[in-house]
């Protein structure tokens, strides 16, 4: 077997096994070059423009690691291995900035890859080393051995922290992934961390706690995705497809919306140029009645425009699903009891009330029509305090 040594910034020298080398070098897997993994938030952290390329390396890495650790076969490890590498092919361009407002259009998450699996250059590759493409797909469901790569705690998450912070320059996504993986185990078939592993698991959902508004939800990044999302809208209205939107790069999909001409058009420079919509309304759960979570987001953004005599393609609403710990469902082995982690470490029930706290309802729109929409917002959405509330990070 041939070994190929990759430079990573992140983990020191990765090491590619044949199949891992064959299936890099397919043009799924070469897109993911040009998509990169936190989407647009380099408009707030300049350094963020790594790619979902370098993310899916590093996870094969750390799944080849956790993997060893354990103690699994070689075939195994393979699966394991190509479950972690190809797990992201699915994305579309900017990651998830795009995937919310495809996946009604195309009713598939961008984890389901077996079709691709089933075609082309990956089919081949995986009959060679006999594998099957419904094998790796219930591997990245996180199937049986599969919760390395898809699980509460997995080794995706693991990557994904400490790259985002070493890219975005945000300290807190450093995490002691090493302690983490050398104190997990397999007990009865379940992936378990033990007693020893509980303060590095903890600090995982610190991290997490402290990346999602900073980074993950950064009002910037929350801004700019609501434009990308409208303006696909628009393309997609005008005669576009949604699945030849999932398959582009970023590039690509830049040109693409250039190429629509329009609101599309004006969407992506407004973007490329940095002259984003402004929060009109930006709270947190209590400040808002919890009818208008289950209300339809263009309906009530066509009231807010109404009432503020302003244009409803420049008034949009982000109502982001609640966060919610699946780390705290984690199981961990105390003696030869399995218990979740919430209940072994008090810190994490506190975490996850405190995820909640980071959640905020976002009014948006032309920095121009600001007291116009979040007068007209307040109105609608019962409003009495202020209504732009700031979280743990305040870049503009």
């Amino acid at each position: 077997m041939t070994v190929t040594e990759i430079r990573d910034p992140v983990h020191g020298y990765i090491k590619l096994d044949d199949l891992a080398f064959d299936l890099m070098n397919t043009p799924q897997m070469q897109r993911l070059r040009w998509i990169k993994q936190l989407g647009l938030a380099n408009l707030v952290y300049p350094g963020a423009n790594h790619t979902r390329f370098e993310h899916s390396l590093g996870v094969y890495h750390l799944a080849n690691s956790l993997a060893n650790h354990l103690g699994l076969d070689e075939d195994e490890t393979l699966k394991v291995g190509a479950a972690g590498l190809l797990h992201d092919i699915g994305h579309g361009p900017l990651s998830h900035a795009t995937e919310t407002v495809l996946e009604p259009y195309l009713r598939r998450e961008h984890e389901r890859i077996v079709d691709l699996l089933r075609k082309g250059e990956l089919r081949d590759i995986l009959d060679t080393f006999g594998l099957r493409p419904q094998e790796i797909q219930a591997f990245i469901d996180g199937d049986k051995l599969g919760q390395i790569v898809n699980s509460e705690i997995d080794v995706d998450r693991m990557d994904y922290l400490i790259r985002d912070a070493h890219y975005t320059g945000v300290a807190y996504g450093v995490i002691d992934h090493l302690r983490l993986m050398q104190k997990m185990k397999l007990h009865s078939g379940l992936l378990v961390v033990d007693s020893g592993g509980v303060q590095a698991a903890t600090s995982l959902l610190i991290s997490r706690l402290l990346m999602q508004p900073s980074v993950y939800f950064h009002h910037v990044c929350r801004i700019s995705e609501c434009m990308i999302v409208s303006g696909i809208r628009k393309m997609i209205e005008d005669g576009a497809n949604a699945q030849e939107i999932k398959s582009m790069s970023d590039m690509e999909f830049f040109s693409a919306m250039i190429n629509c001409g329009g609101y599309a058009k004006e969407i992506i420079q407004r973007i490329l140029s940095r002259r984003l919509f402004k929060r009109a309304v930006y709270v947190g759960l209590e400040n808002l009645d919890p009818s208008f979570f289950r209300s339809d987001e263009r309906w009530l953004a066509q009231e807010i425009s109404d009432l503020a005599k302003v244009d409803p393609d420049y008034v949009l609403l982000d109502n982001p699903a609640f966060p919610y710990t699946l780390e705290g469902d984690f199981p961990t082995v105390v003696g030869e009891e399995v218990k979740p982690l919430r209940e072994v470490s008090p810190l994490v029930t506190m975490l996850e009330k405190a995820h909640r706290a980071t959640w905020r309802f976002g009014v948006y729109c032309r920095e121009e029509d600001i007291e116009k929409v979040s007068q007209a917002a307040m109105r609608c959405l019962d409003l009495k305090k202020n209504a732009v509330q700031h979280t743990f990070a305040n870049i503009d």
